[in-house]
């Protein structure tokens, strides 16, 4: 941290300091002659320390001494604050109970005074005597080893704090009384005591060491010149329109597709575009620039291009002269004249291209939008602006319409020729730097795929080819310490941010490398560490928040995702990394067990911790986890860290060790204990603003004692699923803000707070329920929380007066953004009448954003519905008597709107002004519908017959921004949704509706693509599909409908994959076209279950389509008989007699199932699957193409899967070569017939072959022909063929040098064990098989039981020396493994599944070199392999 980065966060520190006595009440409470002094002498000389600070930031400062002396500073600030919170912890327990310790004088008398006083002194004294809680880990790691009985729940734990009891039993035990469902069983908190003698000592301590080190900074600060701002513009180099780095990688496509819409696409005939380009630090926006810049076409394109760089501030009278610079002159330009008009004179005919390279901010916005109104006078079309920066904020200020360009990390691929490049200056690793390969890849992982991280870590590593050097910069991360490296652009951008937002970033980096954070964790956290400060403009912490995750995604600090329910915010990339680098100096955040390369600090206050990978517990993990914790406390200050965040689940072992070692930790502001690993068993946590506490133990209770921590802000419970009450004096939590209950079981667990009005404070109250008791329940405690953000009424059916709802004043909670209003949909009577006035008495007020209203019972909606003018949000649920919907005036700024469960609901009911003079049937065409309106969502509405709009009647004003919407459970529905005219439609789904099961529309990156599964009332697909909307359709999928007629299929012109099934027909007739050619562009198509006559029809439609590369066709049982090389088309003049009589014979059989291949598939086709069509056959004819008869015709094929058509080559003599020599894929099921694979020997382009169930007189003669010189075979299975091996000697016949021959083959799978386990045949396969399953069943039957494996068989597998994995699989009698599996030295996984007979591994061992231990279904096996667990890096058992 940098010396003026350390002045910020000590100011802060000690303003926060003053806060508890800031509003002068903790100074009135301790205002007696012995105690108030002190607070005022130590908030005085607080006051002197900000100055000084301050005047410090004027000066210019430098030195190791004085980054010393300003954290000492900031030690003794921290302290200052503690010791003051302490004593505001002190007066609220005080208030709250009635107590007197710190009076200066008891109304009982000068007797009592003295006993008061003695008994503080005494205190006082007693408390130089201090234990370390630490020293019992041992005991109680030994405890875990002997005994699984819960620890003694009354345990204390002695500190330096007051002792406070135990405030948080730990989750790891359940509650000593669980089971009689008694929380008063619970052991009662023991009163809290107050040492004033120890408190005022500590005071007038902190007050001197402040002072003095105080006026040691100000001696020195005499001497120190004013401080010498630099320019932060200075700092960024200045681009140029030339290129730097001489190869584009991973951005070739991003460069082209803007390159060709410049040219010749959709910029081309604009006016003036601007297009931004974003992302952050280091992702390579300028180099992409800089290359599209200098591209010949695009210098071709533009007459003038101007090349600016920007930087900081975007200064308008600089970017116009240059603009003037770089503009030639014209004829018959005026001299002397203003910047603007000469520059409007020389581009008034010319096109133009203008970079703005690397804005950060506009000082005046107007200055953008003068410039544009500058340039678009051009009169020549296709002029561009090209624009980019970090900051999403500026690419949404700049662009016109243009989605901005975003750039992320580079592909993995891209980026590792990239990062080659820089080290090797080859895009592959050296032969001689091979054993850099591994190291290398651990580095580019950290690097996340930014190319100036490639940059600068290829820079470090080029000048030390070696392993320890690479070893080093890995482990050291020297890049962050480069001048010019990533890191340094990257805290560029952090140090533009304002300070409130550098704190925000920085301590976010607690949270896990890619953690998907929720607003509220982040608010939550921010909250905790006192880094959001209310305004008088937004007095919530909410709002704050929201406003800085807003504002660091426009930073590009966070990027957006969106989930089912929220959206996440995840750091991008290497900014976690920044992050935890500008806040070393107190935060740390490691997983484990990675202690030991934890570098900490004493200064360390924040700490987070994963222990996602800290495995299984045993002794020796425990000893170990132990030790390096001690280690760990060499430097780290357990009792001065204010944060302790933990992720990740853990044995209740490990939890035991947690809290002993973190037992001293009393000073927490932040706990965070998500996932139920270890509660805090400290026992004075009175600093506490942020818990969070989560248990998937269902027998543990939560703790009533939280309801003691004054200070908390934040109660987070989300992920509690234990028992819990909260405690019936939680309204004494008077600074609470933020409550957050278990989301799924509300209802059954009792989290309500009683007497909620006394928590003024409060911003979030998800569930309030109405009159539970008959006390502290009524709707009057909502009116005096006026700070509400988030509020949920629920049982509103127990109010029957309006003026009782009216009493929450729910139109005067300004701040108010979310509202329930929830009735119980099950209860058995129904007031409508009743219930409308209650719900027009809980007006919300008129800035509400987000309203759900469940289970009302009225008949119309309230009338204050059209007065909420900034909502964003509606949701009506289970609302039985709600018939019509009233698009209101207000819905303008609605995102999201869903309709669920509205049993009456049939008409949407139009403003008066909108509705037309047909009856207010038809909207105007250019009204607007919905104008910002996202998703829509319309669920169990049995009356809804429509959407809002017609029909036949379409209009660009409607649903301008619709980007998806749901439609389920509507039986009466029968809308065509005309999806193609709202162009941000993004996703669509629909189902259950009338005609459909289900319709699916999707526009993504890869394209449009549409599923449909009809009902049998559907009779043509025009009843549910524009198609002549949907030109730009490329996947379409059909289920269960009527066939495609040609008129739709003409239409559409974009089609690259159909699939259909469950249907009678997949086309209709296809003639019609009065003999004009025509094609579709289908390259994948996919046929299953057609019943009617799909061979004619496929016929029909095959040649159409010249493009086809895969085609599946599967349970097609009409389909009898398979042509390849011809078509009824191929009737030319030079047909033969012989070929016209072949094409008359072929359409004399079309109804007995011919399916034809025309020859234009023969070049096309790269993939055929042919499964479960169980009547098929291969008929041999004569073709027109080269490249033989059978399946040779298609000389392109490449894959080739042929299952369950057990006829399909019967009438094949296995004479001669059936398939192409183009397979590199080959997958046989249940084809009989084939006796050996010398059919196969021609394919020597095979790399992958599977045949299961081929017929059991299979032999592998043929075999030795695919796997060696002249083959590429390296993956075979072999399964239901017992034999296949059987007598086979690979080198048999092999006359000159037989020992020179060796196998390719790399993975085997088979259940010919007898076969395989030959010498021969082993020795054969050893040099390249790593990888060897033995089935002990065939493919579904079983055939044969091994009870265990011969000598000669053990023998025959230590021969496979190279193998890597070996795998047995369902040996139901097999009893043992093969004996001296520890000799196979290279063995890395063992896998053994469905082996029940099996009681053991082999007496002699497993091989030292084995990584992974798989074992499934054995039984006894199991329990033996759970004995291994640490001796054996993984071992998964399931």
């Amino acid at each position: 941290m940098g010396m003026y980065a350390a002045l910020r966060v000590a100011q802060w520190v000690v303003g926060k300091a003053l806060a508890p006595v800031a509003d002068g009440v903790l100074g009135a409470w301790a205002d007696t002659k012995n105690f108030g002094p002190n607070v005022e002498a130590l908030s005085t000389e607080l006051l002197w320390v900000k100055a000084t600070l301050e005047q410090a930031a004027l000066k210019e400062l430098g030195g190791p001494a004085m980054e010393m002396l300003l954290q000492k500073l900031l030690d003794l600030a921290h302290n200052a604050e503690d010791l003051l919170d302490e004593l505001d912890y002190f007066r609220i327990h005080d208030e709250l109970h009635g107590t007197y310790d710190a009076a200066d004088k008891h109304g009982e008398g000068s007797v009592r005074n003295l006993a008061l006083n003695a008994r503080h002194t005494a205190k006082a004294v007693g408390k130089l005597v201090n234990c370390c809680a630490w020293q019992r880990a041992k005991r109680h790691q030994r405890s875990c080893n002997n005994s699984s009985s819960a620890p003694n729940a009354n345990q204390e734990v002695s500190g330096c704090m007051p002792k406070l009891g135990k405030l948080l039993p730990c989750s790891c035990f359940p509650h000593p009384h669980v089971g009689d469902g008694n929380r008063g069983n619970e052991q009662e908190t023991p009163k809290l005591e107050f040492n004033r003698v120890d408190l005022s000592r500590r005071m007038k301590g902190i007050a001197e060491k402040l002072q003095l080190m105080r006026n040691e900074v100000s001696k020195i600060l005499i001497h120190c010149g004013p401080r010498t701002v630099p320019d932060i513009t200075q700092i960024r180099p200045i681009t140029k329109g030339r290129i730097d780095e001489p190869k584009l990688y991973g951005r070739d496509h991003v460069m082209n597709s803007i390159i060709h819409d410049i040219i010749e696409g959709q910029y081309c005939d604009k006016g003036l575009t601007v297009l931004p380009v974003i992302g952050p630090g280091g992702m390579g926006k300028t180099t992409l620039i800089q290359h599209i810049y200098t591209n010949q076409q695009v210098q071709n394109h533009f007459p003038v291009r101007i090349w600016i760089c920007v930087s900081f501030n975007f200064n308008l009278d600089k970017v116009l002269e240059e603009i003037k610079r770089y503009t030639p002159a014209v004829e018959g330009e005026k001299d002397c004249i203003r910047a603007e008009e000469l520059i409007e004179q020389r581009l008034k005919s010319t096109r133009f291209l203008l970079v703005l390279d690397d804005i950060w901010e506009f000082t005046d916005v107007d200055d953008w939008k003068k410039l544009l109104l500058l340039l678009g006078k051009s009169q020549e079309k296709g002029s561009m602006i090209l624009v980019t920066t970090r900051q999403k904020e500026i690419a949404d200020q700049v662009k016109k319409i243009e989605e901005p360009k975003e750039l992320n990390r580079l592909d993995p691929e891209e980026f590792r020729k990239l990062f080659l490049v820089y080290v090797f200056d080859v895009e592959q690793y050296p032969r001689d730097k091979h054993h850099l390969l591994h190291i290398g890849d651990e580095i580019m992982e950290k690097l996340k795929g930014s190319p100036l991280a490639a940059k600068t870590v290829g820079r470090l590593l080029r000048r030390d080819p070696s392993l320890a050097h690479w070893r080093r910069v890995l482990n050291s991360k020297q890049w962050g310490k480069q001048t010019n490296g990533i890191m340094s652009a990257l805290k560029l951008s952090y140090e533009f941010l304002p300070f409130y937002l550098q704190q925000c970033f920085s301590y976010s980096a607690l949270f896990p490398e890619d953690y998907p954070c929720r607003s509220h964790e982040l608010i939550s956290l921010w909250i905790g560490l006192d880094t959001l400060i209310p305004t008088d403009e937004d007095p919530t912490f909410e709002g704050i928040g929201l406003s800085n995750i807003k504002e660091l995604i426009n930073h590009g600090f966070f990027r957006e995702e969106e989930t089912v329910d929220r959206p996440r915010y995840v750091m991008h990339d290497l900014l976690h990394d920044l992050a935890l680098k500008v806040v070393s100096h107190d935060c740390v955040s490691f997983p484990l067990p990675n202690v030991g390369l934890v570098k900490v600090q004493p200064s360390t206050r924040h700490l987070s911790i994963s222990t996602e990978k800290l495995g299984e517990y045993d002794v020796v993990s425990g000893e170990k986890l132990i030790s390096e914790l001690e280690e760990l406390k060499t430097t780290l200050k357990v009792e001065h860290l204010q944060t302790l965040m933990l992720f990740g689940r853990m044995h209740e072992c490990f939890a035991k060790i947690f809290c002993e070692f973190f037992a001293e930790a009393t000073a927490l502001r932040v706990l965070y204990l998500p996932m139920g690993s270890v509660l805090h068993t400290f026992s004075g946590l009175i600093h506490l603003r942020f818990l969070c506490l989560g248990t998937r133990n269902i027998r543990v209770h939560l703790p009533l004692r939280i309801s003691k921590f004054y200070h908390l802000r934040v109660l987070d419970l989300e992920m509690w699923y234990g028992i819990g009450d909260f405690p019936e004096d939680m309204s004494k939590l008077a600074k609470l803000c933020h409550c957050y209950i278990p989301r799924r079981r509300y209802a059954e667990l009792c989290f309500d707070i009683y007497d909620v009005r006394k928590l003024k404070l409060l911003e979030k109250l998800k569930v309030f329920r109405v009159n539970k008791k008959s006390e502290g329940f009524e709707p009057k405690q909502l009116e005096y929380l006026t700070k509400l953000w988030e509020l949920g009424i629920y049982n509103l059916e127990k109010i029957h007066i309006g003026d009782e709802a009216a009493e929450a004043k729910l139109i005067e909670k300004k701040f108010m953004r979310r509202l329930t209003l929830d009735w119980d949909s099950e209860r058995s009577d129904v007031e409508p009448d009743v219930e409308e006035v209650v719900l027009e008495s809980l007006q919300p007020h008129g800035d509400l954003q987000v309203l759900c209203i469940r289970g009302y019972g009225g008949p119309s909606c309230p009338t204050w519905l059209g007065d909420l003018w900034d909502l964003h949000e509606l949701r009506l649920k289970d609302m039985a008597r709600l018939k019509e919907f009233i698009i209101g005036k207000s819905f303008c700024v609605l995102i999201k709107l869903e309709l669920i469960g509205l049993a009456s609901f049939e008409k949407w009911v139009y403003p008066t002004e909108l509705e037309s003079s047909l009856g207010g049937e038809v909207l105007p065409t250019d009204a607007h519908m919905f104008p910002l309106l996202q998703v829509l969502i319309i669920k169990k509405c049995p009356k809804l017959s429509v959407l809002p709009f017609s029909d036949h009647i379409v209009s660009s004003y409607w649903f301008p921004k619709l980007q998806e919407l749901e439609i389920h459970d509507c039986p009466e529905f029968s809308s065509v949704i005309p999806i193609s005219w709202i162009e941000s439609l993004r996703r669509v789904i629909i189902r259950h509706v009338k005609m459909l099961m289900e319709f699916t529309y999707s526009k993504l990156s890869a394209g449009v693509e549409f599923e449909i599964i009809g009902e049998y009332d559907v009779h043509s697909l025009d009843q549910v599909l524009a198609f002549d909307k949907e030109i730009g359709l490329e996947k379409l999928t059909l289920s269960r409908c009527p066939p495609l007629e040609l008129k739709n299929l003409l239409m559409l012109t974009s089609l690259k994959t159909l699939i259909a099934g469950n249907s009678v027909s997949l086309v209709g007739p296809l003639g019609g076209q009065d003999g004009l050619e025509w094609h579709l562009p289908i390259e994948y198509m996919r046929i299953k279950g057609l019943d009617g006559y799909s061979g004619k029809e496929l016929t029909e439609l095959l040649p159409h389509l010249p493009r086809l590369s895969k085609l599946e066709i599967s349970y097609c049982k009409n389909i009898k008989k398979l042509v390849v090389g011809m078509g009824l088309q191929q009737t030319t003049s030079t047909t033969s007699e012989v070929e016209e009589d072949e094409i008359t014979t072929a359409e004399e059989e079309e109804d007995d199932g011919v399916l034809l291949f025309p020859a234009t598939l023969c070049d096309s086709l790269r993939e055929l699957d042919m499964s479960f069509c169980l009547g098929i056959v291969l008929v041999d004819q004569p073709t027109l193409v080269s490249g033989g008869a059978w399946l040779q015709a298609l000389r392109s094929l490449q894959t080739l899967s042929i299952k369950c058509c057990r006829k399909f080559l019967s009438t094949f003599s296995f004479s001669r070569h059936l398939f192409p020599s183009s397979l590199q894929f080959l997958t046989l099921w249940y084809v009989k017939g084939m006796r050996t694979l010398e059919p196969l020997s021609n394919l020597s382009s095979l790399t992958r072959l599977e045949l299961l169930n081929c017929g059991e007189d299979l032999k592998c003669q043929g075999l030795q022909s695919l796997i060696t010189t002249g083959g590429q075979l390296n993956e075979l299975e072999v399964r239901g063929s017992h034999r296949f091996f059987a007598g086979w000697d690979p080198v048999e016949g092999e006359e000159q040098q037989p020992h020179l021959i060796s196998s390719k083959l790399q993975a085997l799978r088979t259940d010919d064990v007898v076969g395989l386990f030959a010498a021969p045949i082993c020795s054969f396969l050893s040099p390249a098989l790593t990888e060897l399953q033995l089935s002990g069943e065939s493919f579904l039957f079983p055939f044969f039981a091994m009870e265990r494996f011969s000598k000669k068989q053990e023998d025959a597998l230590q021969l496979l020396s190279s193998l890597q994995q070996l795998a047995f699989w369902s040996f139901d009698d097999l009893q043992q493994l093969p004996a001296r599996l520890g000799n196979l030295a290279r063995l890395k996984t063992l896998s053994i599944y469905k082996c029940p007979a099996m009681s053991s591994l082999p007496n002699d061992g497993l091989p030292e070199s084995l990584q992974e231990l798989r074992v499934s279904l054995c039984g006894k096996l199991e329990e033996q392999c759970r004995e291994l667990v640490n001796t054996i890096p993984k071992i998964i058992i399931e």
